[in-house]
């Protein structure tokens, strides 16, 4: 999902007939729907045996398709990902580049006719950790678990099918122990924030 190719698609959207009526006007999506965005994030990561909890940041990107059961309330499926090249899973352990993603089927609900929504959902995580030596090839581990997202949005419409949306969320994923640099982090915990804008169409 490369920025260039999102605003090609914003640019298109933005020249189809009646743009100006509807721009800044309410825009709750209907049918079909596709969301797309990137930005920001933060994760936190515990496991059953660190005193303290580690910090890490990184890019995010996540990608949503769905359809309308009512006018108000939607269901979909949210593929999101995470990047992190300094994500220390424990106390004293060694950084390592960090992907957490994750494939959830949701439901949204506009709370009004505002265009803010509220998210919700439980499916499937996905942690991938390399650990890059001074000499030597990297090593990677791959670990599945449980994830569970909540988050907040807003839909801003630029024309009758488009909308620039904005995005708060937060994304909790039990990933088990992950073998690291020799010995073992177990029990780990994610728990990734991610403050993201996009583009919807419907």
């Amino acid at each position: 999902m490369k920025p260039s190719w999102w605003w090609m698609l914003a640019l298109a959207s933005a020249s189809l007939p009646g743009t100006a009526e509807v721009a800044g006007q309410t825009y709750v999506r209907s049918g079909f729907w596709v969301e797309g965005a990137w930005g920001a994030g933060t994760v936190r990561s515990a496991c059953s045996a660190c005193a303290d909890v580690t910090v890490a940041y990184g890019t995010s990107t996540h990608l949503r398709i769905g359809t309308a059961l009512a006018p108000r309330a939607l269901v979909g499926l949210e593929l999101f990902a995470l990047h992190s090249t300094d994500l220390v899973l424990a106390p004293g352990a060694q950084p390592v580049d960090a992907e957490n993603g994750s494939i959830i089927p949701m439901v949204l609900w506009y709370a009004g006719p505002s265009g803010v929504f509220l998210k919700g959902g439980i499916g499937l995580a996905r942690g991938t950790f390399t650990v890059s030596p001074a000499s030597g090839t990297p090593v990677t581990t791959e670990r599945s678990g449980l994830a569970i997202t909540f988050g907040i949005g807003y839909d801003l419409a630029v024309a009758r099918r488009f909308a620039l949306t904005a995005n708060l969320g937060m994304n909790v994923t039990a990933i088990g122990d992950v073998p690291l640099d020799g010995t073992s982090v177990d029990d780990v915990i994610a728990t990734v924030y991610e403050a993201a804008v996009g583009i919807t169409l419907r």
